[in-house]
């Protein structure tokens, strides 16, 4: 769907503070759209008169097919102490805070969450009690506090990079790093927008509708060059996207039928030929540098990216087959942030090739750029929340 198109069937709020798209809401509900793109065998929600709730990792299972579909749930840091949270100002260190459990946005602009960071709560869109709700207890004492949402998709992916368990014991000075680009360019007394406010029962933390950030306000603060970003594939769900799993299938089974001709190529390490000195004797030669493997996987681990660790091959070539298959294996699942179950063992395909080769083999997936897109996001993230976490802890 493009651009144009999708605004005619959605409203686009403000933005996650962690990837800096927008949080969508869809006339059809979330719910709905999550039961058309789950697996049909799934009885994932336990339906109420006015809510549908379950458990976030249901949404772990789920690819959205629909574009822009995957942004429409998010959840907070809940400041429980005081209603008057600056994330700028650390100065409070009595302040606690809590991640509250996934919610949806409603097409009235209408905004709940439970207060259950392992609960997910969704309106029932076919109840006829659904525009029904208690008066609102919480606006007027939340009314001069910030919201600060973020995809339930990017918070999935940012515990991939950092453990949780850290991330809630310091849930303050993570709220605090996600705010750092807005803190050097922009004021904090910006109000952005006002949204109507829910308390439903004792199931939801009602929340001011006053947002930090907009997509435009977020781009515009140089954390990404949106020149550079064209818009097609950032709807597309960074989750779950069945194309690598086919690429991965299609390596594999080119592995397997090299294999069974004896075509399979066997590479054997190179043998020195001399023996090196601490002081050169002559010309550098690259191709004399001989290390044990178990140092070449060690140099090889300070190198962040694919894109490093080529360079690195491409001045030491004969080191390609002194690095073995599971090394290859494990930095393309981590490296992505993928799930370690769902791909075949070290032996089943030349993992060297796909991790190496990766921007090539899956650039026709719309959702794995995105996902590379966002992960990058969420590295500026994780550099500050540690950096701030350190000066925490001198």
């Amino acid at each position: 769907m493009s651009h144009s198109g999708r605004r005619a069937y959605v409203n686009a709020f403000p933005a996650c503070n962690l990837c800096g798209e927008s949080i969508y809401s869809f006339s059809t509900g979330v719910f709905e759209i999550i039961r058309r793109n789950a697996p049909k065998d799934m009885n994932i929600f336990s339906q109420h008169n006015r809510r549908i709730d379950g458990r976030p990792t249901v949404l772990d299972e789920v690819h959205f097919d629909e574009m822009w579909t995957w942004s429409c749930t998010f959840r907070v840091p809940l400041s429980l102490v005081t209603v008057s949270f600056n994330p700028f100002d650390t100065s409070d260190p009595e302040e606690t805070f809590h991640l509250s459990g996934v919610g949806e946005l409603r097409p009235r602009q209408e905004i709940c969450l439970p207060q259950d960071d392992n609960q997910i709560i969704l309106w029932n869109y076919q109840s006829h009690l659904q525009n029904v709700f208690p008066t609102p207890k919480l606006v007027s004492m939340l009314a001069n506090a910030l919201t600060f949402p973020m995809h339930e998709r990017c918070w999935h992916l940012m515990t991939q990079i950092l453990d949780v368990e850290l991330i809630k014991k310091n849930t303050k000075i993570f709220a605090h790093a996600m705010c750092q680009p807005l803190l050097l360019r922009r004021p904090v007394s910006n109000p952005g927008r006002f949204h109507t406010v829910v308390a439903q029962s004792e199931l939801f933390f009602g929340l001011p509708g006053r947002f930090r950030l907009t997509p435009t306000a977020f781009r515009g603060m140089g954390d990404e060059d949106p020149s550079h970003m064209p818009r097609d594939f950032r709807g597309a769900d960074p989750l779950n996207d069945s194309y690598v799993d086919k690429v991965v299938a299609k390596y594999a089974s080119k592995y397997t039928k090299q294999r069974e001709k004896g075509s399979e190529p066997t590479w054997q390490p190179s043998i020195p030929t001399h023996t090196m000195s601490r002081r050169s004797q002559g010309t550098f030669r690259p191709r004399n540098v001989f290390l044990p493997t178990e140092l070449i996987l060690n140099i090889a681990g300070y190198l962040e990216h694919h894109k490093d660790i080529q360079n690195l091959l491409s001045v030491f070539p004969h080191w390609h087959p002194m690095i073995p298959d599971s090394y290859w294996r494990r930095r393309f699942i981590d490296d992505n942030c993928l799930n370690n179950d769902q791909f075949p063992p070290e032996d089943a395909l030349d993992w060297q090739h796909l991790y190496l080769n990766s921007d090539r083999l899956l650039r026709p997936s719309l959702g794995w750029r995105n996902r590379q897109r966002i992960l990058s996001q969420l590295q500026g993230t994780k550099v500050r929340f540690l950096r701030q976490l350190k000066r925490k802890g001198e």
